[in-house]
C-alpha cells in the first residue's frame, strides 16, 4: 500500500503538465518540441529523483509516524484504561456523591424534623408555662377565696356562737335575778341579825367593862388596904423592936425607960384596933374581889360568846352581802357579755357581708380562670402530645405509658406495690416510682448507667426469682431514663400503671375446644332469637331455634362471668376477667361482634354487670370489692362504691332505677343509692358467702341466695327477713325475679327452680343437668329459660310448662367457626 501510493503520486506529477498543456502540444509540432520534451523529461527525471528521495524521506517519516502511532496507540490504550478506571472512579464518586446527597437530604429532613420538634417543644413549653402561670394565679385566687370562705365561716360561726351564748345568757337571767333577790333578802335578814348581835355585843361589852372596872376598883382598894395593913404591921413590928431595944438598952445602961416603954406600949395598943380594922378591910375587900371575879369572868365569857355570835353573824352577813354582790355582779356581767356578744354579732354580720361581697367578686374570676385553665390545659396537653409524637421517631422521647409501664407491670409490680412494697419501693404509679425505696432513688434523670433500677435488671438481681428482662426491655428502660424519664402528656403522675397502660387486645380463643368448659353466663336477646353464652376468651352467640352457632365474639378476657343485651338488642355488654391480672366490661356490636368500647377496667376480674331499667347506665361488680356505675354511651364514671370487705359477686338495679343491691363473699347483701352510692341497708342473715341478689317488683324487697342453701326474702327498710326458702341441696349461684315476683334460681345441686315469693312454694324444678347449674336467663317473648352448667351443657326450657326445648354443649364444633374467630379478630 505505501509503494502503490508513491507511484501514483509520481505519475500524477509527470502527467499533470501534459494534462494542463495538452492543447499547446497539439498545436506545436516543431523541432523545438523534441528538445523541450527532453528537457522536460530531464526535469521530470530530476523531479522523479527528488520525488523518490522525498518518498524515501516520507517513508522514513511514515515509519517514524507509524512507530509514533504505535506508541500513541499504546498510550491511547493506557489512556483508555485510565479513562475506564477514572470513569469507574467517577461512577463511584457520583454514587458516593448521590449517597452523600441523599444522606444530606435525609439529614436535612431529620434536621427539619428536629427543628419542627423543637418548635413543637417550645410551643408545648410555652403552653405549659402559660398553664403554670394560670394555675399559680388560680391557686392564689383559690387561696384567697378559701381564706375568705374560712373567714366568712369563722365570722358566721362566731355570730352563731355569740347568738347561742346570748340565748344561753338570757336563759340564765331569770335564775340570776332570782339569786339577786334571794341574796338581797338574805343580806337584809343577815344585816338585821348583825344589828341585834352588835347591840347584844355592846351590852355585853358594857357589862364586862362595868364589872372589870368594879373589879379594878376593888383590886385597888384591896391593894390599898393590903398596903396600909402591911405598913401597920411593919410599924407594929418596928415599934415592938424599938420597945425591946429600949428595954434592953435601959437594962444595960440602968436607965429607967418605963415611960418611954409605956408610951410605946400604949401606941402599940392603939394600933391593934387599926390593925384589926385593916385586916378586916383586906378580908372584906378580898371577899368582894373574889366575888366579883366569877362575875367578871362570866361577863368576859358572855362577851366572848357575843363576840363569836357577832363574828358569825357578821360573817354570815358578809357572805350574804357578798352573795348579793356576786349575784348583782353576775347580772351585770351577763348584761355586759350580752352587750359584747351583740356587738360581736353585729361585727360578724358586717364582716360576713363584706366577705360575701369579696367572695361574690372573686368567684367569677376563679370560675373564669378555671375555664381558661381547662382550655389552656387541653391546649398544653395537645401541644405536648404533638411534641412527643414528633420527638419519639427522633429518639428524643420514650412513652412511659406505652413502653415503660407494661415492663414494670409485667416484671416488677408483683413484688413492689402499695400493699407489699418490697424494699419499701412501690412501683404502682409514676409518682411512686419517683420516690424510690430504702436504697435510694430508682433512677437518675438522663443517667441510665448510674440508675439503680438499670443496674439491678442488668446484673439479673431483679426481678428476683423471676424471668429476667429482655435486652430490648432493658434498652427501653435505659432510653427512657436517658431522655429524661418523661411522663406522657395528660397522664396523672399518681395514676396507677394499670390505668395508664394502653389496653391490649386479648388472645384469640382456641379454634376448637378439647373439652367442654363451664358455662358461667347466659343472656337472651330482647326478641329471644339469640342466646349469648360464656366461652374461653370469647362469647358464643347461638340461634335459639336450632342451637346452631351464629358468631364467636373475641377480644375478651380469659373467663366470661356475665353477659347482657342492651334493650334495643344492638349491643352486648360482657363482664370478664383474667384472675389476678385484669377485669373488664366491654360493649360489642351484635351485628358483627366488633368491639364498640371498653366501659370498665379493673385490676382483677369483674364478676357481674347489670343495665339500668332505661339501659343508659351500667353497674359492675368484681374481685376488687368495688361497684362501678358508668354511662353506657361513653363509659363515663358516675359513681364508685367501696363498701364490701370481700369480692362482690353480683349487682342488680331496682325496677325504679333508684337503688342497687349487691351480694358479696363477705357474707352480706347491701343496698345502695344508685346516684350517690350511699349505703342504705345491710342484710347479714346468710352467715355464708352471698352469690346473687335481686329486687322484687316493688323495689322495696330483695331476694338473695348463697352458700347457706337458702333464698332469703327481706325488706330494705329494716333488713328484716320476710321469708326464708329452703329445699336446696347446695349453694345457690344465681337468682332472677320474673313476672309475678316469682323467683328463678340456679343451684349447685344440678337443678334450677322456680318459687313463689309470696309463700315460698315451689312452682317447678328444672332437672336433668349432670353437674352444677351456674347460670340462667329468661326471655318472656319466646317463653324461654336458658340454664348453663359446669360440664358445658346449655339447656333451653319452655317457661310455661318447664319442658326442655333443646340441649347442646356450648363449644364451637367446626373449622368454619374457627375461621370466624380470625375474621372477627381482625
Amino acid at each position: 500500500m505505501p509503494g502503490r501510493s508513491l507511484s501514483s503520486l509520481i505519475l500524477v506529477a509527470v502527467m499533470l503538465p501534459f494534462l494542463k498543456g495538452g492543447e499547446l502540444c497539439a498545436q506545436d509540432a516543431s523541432p523545438k518540441a523534441s528538445q523541450q520534451v527532453r528537457e522536460q523529461l530531464q526535469k521530470f527525471r530530476e523531479k522523479q529523483q527528488n520525488a523518490e528521495k522525498n518518498v524515501s524521506l516520507r517513508k522514513a517519516s511514515i515509519d517514524v509516524t507509524q512507530s509514533r502511532i504505535a506508541e500513541l496507540k499504546k498510550m491511547l490504550d493506557e489512556a483508555g484504561q485510565r479513562l475506564t478506571t477514572e470513569q469507574a472512579s467517577l461512577t463511584e464518586l457520583n454514587a458516593e456523591s448521590s449517597k452523600l446527597a441523599a444522606e444530606i437530604q435525609s439529614l436535612e429532613a431529620i434536621a427539619k424534623q428536629h427543628d419542627a420538634a423543637d418548635q413543637l417543644e417550645m410551643a408545648a413549653a410555652s403552653a405549659e408555662a402559660r398553664l403554670g402561670a394560670l394555675v399559680a394565679a388560680k391557686q392564689q385566687l383559690d387561696a384567697q377565696l378559701s381564706s375568705l370562705r374560712k373567714s366568712s365561716v369563722e365570722w358566721q360561726s362566731k355570730a352563731v356562737e355569740s347568738e347561742q351564748q346570748v340565748q344561753g345568757l338570757e336563759g340564765q337571767r331569770e335564775a340570776l335575778q332570782k339569786a339577786v333577790t334571794d341574796s338581797e333578802t338574805a343580806s337584809d335578814a343577815a344585816e338585821q341579825k348583825l344589828v341585834a348581835a352588835n347591840t347584844a355585843l355592846t351590852a355585853a361589852t358594857q357589862a364586862r367593862d362595868d364589872l372589870m372596872n368594879q373589879l379594878a376598883t376593888e383590886e385597888q382598894r384591896l391593894q390599898g388596904a393590903a398596903a396600909s395593913l402591911s405598913k401597920l404591921k411593919d410599924s407594929v413590928v418596928q415599934m415592938e423592936k424599938t420597945l425591946a431595944t429600949l428595954r434592953e438598952t435601959s437594962a444595960a445602961l440602968g436607965v429607967n425607960s418605963e415611960e418611954a416603954a409605956a408610951s410605946l406600949t400604949s401606941a402599940l395598943t392603939d394600933l391593934q384596933p387599926l390593925l384589926a380594922n385593916s385586916e378586916a378591910l383586906v378580908v372584906q375587900t378580898t371577899t368582894r374581889r373574889d366575888q366579883m371575879k366569877p362575875m367578871a369572868e362570866a361577863a368576859v365569857a358572855e362577851l366572848q360568846k357575843k363576840q363569836a355570835e357577832q363574828t358569825a353573824i357578821a360573817d354570815e352577813a358578809a357572805r350574804a352581802i357578798d352573795a348579793w354582790k356576786q349575784a348583782v355582779a353576775k347580772v351585770n356581767e351577763l348584761n355586759q357579755k350580752q352587750t359584747e356578744l351583740r356587738a360581736a354579732i353585729a361585727e360578724s354580720q358586717v364582716w360576713q357581708k363584706t366577705l360575701n361581697g369579696q367572695m361574690t367578686g372573686t368567684e367569677p374570676s376563679v370560675q373564669k380562670l378555671a375555664a381558661e385553665i381547662q382550655l389552656v390545659k387541653a391546649d398544653a396537653v395537645a401541644q405536648r402530645r404533638l411534641a412527643e409524637t414528633a420527638m419519639e421517631p427522633l429518639g428524643r422521647f420514650v412513652s412511659f405509658s406505652r413502653d415503660v409501664a407494661p415492663i414494670l407491670a409485667q416484671h416488677c409490680i408483683a413484688c413492689h406495690n402499695t400493699r407489699s412494697p418490697g424494699g419499701r419501693l412501690n412501683l404502682d404509679s409514676f409518682a411512686a416510682l419517683q420516690k424510690g425505696g430504702e436504697n435510694g432513688a430508682s433512677f437518675q434523670h438522663m443517667k441510665s448507667t448510674e440508675s439503680l433500677m438499670v443496674m439491678m435488671v442488668e446484673d439479673g438481681s431483679m426481678p428476683k426469682d423471676a424471668e429476667p428482662l429482655s435486652a430490648e426491655e432493658i434498652a427501653t428502660l435505659k432510653k427512657w431514663i436517658d431522655v429524661g424519664a418523661p411522663l406522657d402528656a395528660g397522664i396523672l403522675a399518681t395514676a396507677e400503671l394499670f390505668d395508664v397502660m394502653p389496653e391490649a387486645s386479648q388472645p384469640l380463643p382456641p379454634k376448637t375446644y378439647r373439652v367442654p368448659i363451664p358455662v358461667t353466663a347466659t343472656a337472651f336477646s330482647p326478641d329471644g332469637t339469640v342466646l349469648a353464652t360464656s366461652g374461653y376468651h370469647e362469647v358464643l352467640v347461638w340461634n335459639t331455634a336450632d342451637g346452631s352457632l351464629i358468631r364467636r365474639i373475641t377480644n375478651v378476657a380469659e373467663r366470661v362471668y356475665d353477659v347482657e343485651f342492651t334493650p334495643d338488642g344492638q349491643s352486648l355488654v360482657v363482664a370478664a376477667g383474667t384472675p389476678g391480672q385484669l377485669g373488664e366490661a366491654k360493649k360489642f356490636s351484635t351485628a358483627d361482634g366488633s368491639l364498640v368500647q371498653t366501659l370498665v377496667r379493673s385490676k382483677d376480674s369483674i364478676f357481674a354487670l347489670s343495665l339500668s331499667p332505661d339501659g343508659t347506665l351500667l353497674a359492675t361488680a368484681g374481685a376488687d370489692r368495688s361497684i362501678n356505675v358508668v354511662r353506657v354511651a361513653d363509659g363515663a364514671s358516675q359513681v364508685r362504691i367501696e363498701d364490701h370487705a370481700d369480692w362482690v359477686m353480683d349487682v342488680n338495679w331496682s325496677p325504679d332505677g333508684t337503688k342497687l343491691v349487691s351480694s358479696s363473699r363477705d357474707k352480706t347483701s347491701k343496698v345502695f343509692d344508685s346516684k350517690s352510692g350511699d349505703p342504705q341497708i345491710t342484710f347479714a342473715g346468710h352467715g355464708e358467702p352471698v352469690y346473687s341478689a335481686a329486687f322484687l317488683s316493688d323495689s322495696k324487697t330483695v331476694v338473695s341466695g348463697g352458700s347457706d342453701k337458702r333464698l332469703h326474702i327481706w325488706t330494705i327498710a329494716d333488713a328484716k327477713e320476710v321469708r326464708a326458702i329452703g329445699g336446696f341441696g347446695s349453694d345457690v349461684f344465681r337468682v332472677v325475679v320474673i313476672a309475678g315476683d316469682n323467683i328463678l334460681s340456679a343451684c349447685a345441686d344440678r337443678n334450677a327452680r322456680e318459687h313463689k315469693s309470696s309463700d315460698g312454694s315451689v312452682v317447678r324444678t328444672l332437672s336433668g343437668h349432670a353437674d352444677w347449674v351456674y347460670t340462667l336467663a329468661v326471655n318472656t317473648q319466646k317463653n324461654l329459660i336458658a340454664t348453663g352448667s359446669y360440664d358445658g351443657e346449655i339447656r333451653l326450657w319452655n317457661s310455661a310448662d318447664g319442658s326442655m326445648a333443646t340441649s347442646f354443649i356450648g363449644i364451637p364444633k367446626d373449622a368454619g367457626s374457627a375461621d370466624n374467630v380470625t375474621a372477627q379478630s381482625r
